[in-house]
């Protein structure tokens, strides 16, 4: 290979790379985009953590002493989650 073919095929090549780093680049604002509903849910998680702690034991003790009741409150607050889940669904379509 000669030299003015290699100065060439440098060119050639530096353009390629700049190309796939601006691809690259853009791909990654996208999955930022794609992903951001997840990492703002993620965040309100993980400020909420300490209350989380405190109630789930809160309801752990409170479940030993009377489970029948636990049950009763776990199937209604799936049920109510259920509704507003079908019913945001429903209208968020129109």
């Amino acid at each position: 290979m000669s030299i003015p073919n290699r100065a060439i095929e440098k060119v050639r090549l530096l353009r390629q790379i700049e190309r796939q780093r601006a691809e690259l680049s853009e791909a990654g604002s996208d999955w930022l985009d794609a992903t951001a509903k997840i990492d703002r849910g993620w965040v309100k998680i993980v400020d909420m953590r300490k209350y989380l702690v405190v109630g789930s034991s809160l309801v752990a003790v409170y479940g030993i002493r009377h489970p029948s009741s636990i049950v009763r409150w776990s199937r209604r607050a799936f049920g109510i989650w259920g509704t507003v889940r079908l019913l945001r669904k429903t209208f968020a379509s129109k």
